[in-house]
């Protein structure tokens, strides 16, 4: 089993994705670093939009077992901003996109990807066709594929009704880059074999407290290899079991990585090691400080 202590200081647990940034936490912002610092819990905080990003970057950077990703949520699209390509775009500037790669905190691009559940939409889209909406997605998508493999990092994908069109795009891009593409699927909800054609292009897969709640994932969890599996609690949303209902934050990951182990049939510190691992090797970041 991997020597935790060895990997970084004062951190036990990973929390891939996290929305810290979220007024959610308002004053009691403070409160859940110092629980996520007595729990040693690591966190990466997930940008959607620049503004999003920029303030990930700024909550890394004040704390030592934080890191940072950056980049625009599929939802997060819209034509008035949008114009003729991301380096137009008021969210999508890639030229401010540009400053915030070159911190060193930062450690992954996204969460990016494509969203096809239009049955909500949080975002103004002029009243954009649903395959108007794809075709604005599909190009932004693209966009930050092109600008992780430019600075070598790793993409935190959102996929939602969409793992098709994702993987035709992500297939194509392999070809030429290589190992260059890789990442993560936050909040992998696919099948098998959707899990197997991830799994072909290299990337892993996370899972959120859904899944103390719901046996709908139990079968993909099994299958996923353990080098390939990481935690996430996607806070302040679904909380796990036992504090469903409530605002999650990253210390609840401990009780995502138990629900895993029990589905798995593994052993909690040996499947929490391997976990803290994938982190390290898919993100480049264990053991890295202010």
């Amino acid at each position: 089993m991997i020597d935790i202590s060895k990997i970084s200081n004062g951190m036990k647990y990973i929390d891939i994705h996290s929305h810290l940034d979220r007024e959610d936490y308002g004053p009691d912002f403070e409160a859940v670093l110092a629980r996520m610092k007595e729990q040693e819990v690591g966190a990466i905080a997930i940008g959607a939009d620049f503004q999003s990003s920029k303030k990930a970057v700024e909550i890394a950077e004040a704390n030592e077992n934080v890191w940072a990703c950056i980049g625009v949520h599929p939802e997060g699209i819209s034509p008035k901003s949008y114009g003729a390509g991301p380096e137009t775009a008021e969210n999508n500037n890639i030229l401010e996109f540009e400053k915030l790669v070159s911190n060193p905190k930062v450690v992954a691009i996204g969460e990016c990807g494509l969203d096809y559940f239009f049955g909500r939409r949080s975002f103004s889209e002029g009243g954009l066709s649903n395959e108007e909406l794809k075709k604005i997605q599909k190009e932004l998508f693209k966009k930050h594929i092109e600008f992780a493999i430019k600075h070598d990092k790793p993409l935190m994908l959102h996929i939602r009704d969409a793992y098709d069109d994702a993987l035709e795009i992500l297939n194509n891009y392999k070809k030429e880059a290589g190992e260059t593409l890789r990442g993560n699927v936050h909040f992998f909800a696919g099948n098998i074999d959707v899990a197997k054609k991830f799994l072909d292009l290299g990337f892993t897969m996370s899972f959120t407290g859904v899944i103390t709640f719901t046996h709908d994932y139990d079968e993909v969890i099994k299958y996923i290899p353990q080098n390939s599996i990481m935690s996430e609690t996607d806070a302040p949303f679904v909380a796990p079991i036992p504090f469903r209902g409530k605002r999650n934050e990253p210390v609840y990951v401990i009780e995502v990585i138990k629900k895993l182990a029990e589905i798995r049939g593994e052993d909690f510190e040996t499947l929490n090691s391997a976990i803290l691992a994938n982190a390290k090797r898919v993100f480049a970041f264990l053991g890295q400080k202010c």
